[in-house]
């Protein structure tokens, strides 16, 4: 049984490795295990029966539900309220900081001031995280807090999967690319994610730096556009495009450049290796923990980042080679010994 509180979109983060769970456990791919059910429902507008879902409806219905299957499994840690008291349960976790808030490089990284309901609900999260059989950690950074934060929660590391086959198909150069070098920044103006640091590297420089992703507000893109314009790089605002246009602007564009300070996995670099690019990566956790060494760069070093981008060259076999280490068979395997290991 996958259990996860109100539906997500299977375009966001969580929402795209549920839906990619439930398909593949539905396809039978994780050998001597099915699919039986799914827990999730629609979000309400109303706050007061959304929090009613989450404490006790669905914590109820997934109890019950949980006696006619063998494996519980929440599909990320945000859930862990619904973890049944009893049976065999398992917690995907991709994160902890917004569980436990910090700074990183001088940026605050989760919430840190919580509210009231806030501080309950994190209290339920960590007490399901607490009583779980296993949890599941899509980094190797995440599965040691895990192993500090919950002491005698058996834990074990399985990075996400991609399919590798969809960023090799042939794809033609986006419409909005420039002549010269593209860069490709993506994800959310979030301040971990640093999209400044990428406009201030590319400052003065003559490539053109694309922003993918839908922004996280109207101010946030003003405030960067600004600085763009003030520093003197060229910025490409793309916004959200569909998976088809992101595997053409991966493919063509001659680098990815990922700054961010903090993720749980940070999958854009995978992308980029997948579809045979180069992506230059801040050394900070957990994204470190994917490109090959020389991709590897000071957080806040501006001109080593400027030399790499100098130096960029045609890497296309070496960084198809590391992707496969994360290949869906491979990550099919480790599943399916961390469901054995309950037994």
């Amino acid at each position: 049984m996958l259990a996860r509180g109100g539906a997500l979109s299977p375009f966001s983060g969580l929402g795209s490795t549920h839906a990619a769970l439930s398909e593949r456990l539905e396809t039978g791919l994780i050998e001597g295990y099915e699919l039986g059910l799914v827990h999730e429902y629609d979000i309400s507008k109303n706050p007061i029966k959304r929090l009613w879902k989450r404490w006790k409806a669905g914590p109820s219905k997934v109890k019950l539900q949980s006696k006619s299957h063998d494996i519980v499994h929440v599909t990320d840690q945000e859930q862990a309220g619904l973890v049944p008291v009893s049976g065999k349960s398992v917690v995907t976790v991709h994160d902890l900081f917004h569980l436990f808030p910090n700074s990183r490089n001088g940026i605050e990284v989760g919430e840190q001031k919580p509210t009231y309901i806030r501080r309950k609900d994190l209290a339920r999260i960590k007490k399901g995280l607490s009583r779980a059989g296993l949890l599941i950690c899509v980094s190797k950074d995440t599965q040691q807090e895990c192993e500090m934060r919950f002491p005698g929660v058996p834990t074990t590391w399985i990075p996400h999967a991609i399919d590798l086959e969809k960023y090799q198909q042939k794809t033609t150069k986006p419409s909005w690319f420039s002549n010269g070098v593209n860069l490709l920044i993506i994800g959310s103006e979030e301040p971990r994610k640093r999209v400044d640091f990428a406009i201030k590297v590319c400052a003065g420089m003559d490539i053109t730096l694309h922003k993918i992703g839908a922004e996280s507000s109207k101010e946030s893109r003003i405030k960067l556009t600004k600085l763009a314009e003030e520093v003197g790089c060229k910025l490409n605002w793309v916004g959200r495009v569909e998976q088809q246009e992101m595997v053409a602007a991966l493919q063509h564009a001659d680098a990815l450049l990922f700054p961010s300070v903090a993720e749980g996995f940070g999958l854009p670099p995978l992308e980029a290796y997948a579809a045979g690019t180069v992506a230059l990566v801040a050394d900070a956790p957990a994204h470190n923990e994917i490109p090959l060494e020389h991709h590897i760069l000071p957080p806040e070093d501006i001109e080593m980042w400027r030399t790499a981008i100098r130096e960029l060259s045609d890497e296309s076999s070496v960084v198809q080679a590391r992707a496969k280490d994360f290949s869906i068979e491979n990550w099919a395997g480790r599943l399916k010994e961390a469901y054995d290991s309950l037994f």
